[in-house]
């Protein structure tokens, strides 16, 4: 029971982020929510959340980017296979 409080405890403690912003499609705030609770984030300065916000941002990320990947090898099995043809 210690070790699921100790992880909780972990969650709550408050890291720095900073979230990428341009003038166009990153531009606007980013709502995050976790088990009910969220928190608006702010681009392009450091701001600090809550470390399970920031866990969210993070695999976000790492999805966004293993599709990306899954894309691309797509596109390239497609120009190979239309090749052969």
């Amino acid at each position: 029971m210690s070790e699921m409080k100790s992880l909780k405890d972990w969650n709550e403690e408050y890291v720095e982020v900073r979230l990428f912003k341009d003038g166009g499609r990153y531009s606007r705030d980013v709502f995050v929510a976790v088990n009910g609770e969220g928190c608006l984030i702010k681009r392009g300065e450091p701001v600090r959340i809550k470390r399970k916000f920031a866990r969210v941002l993070e695999q976000s990320d790492l999805q966004d980017r293993l599709a990306q990947g899954l894309m691309e090898a797509g596109e390239r099995d497609f120009e190979r296979m239309r090749r052969e043809m």
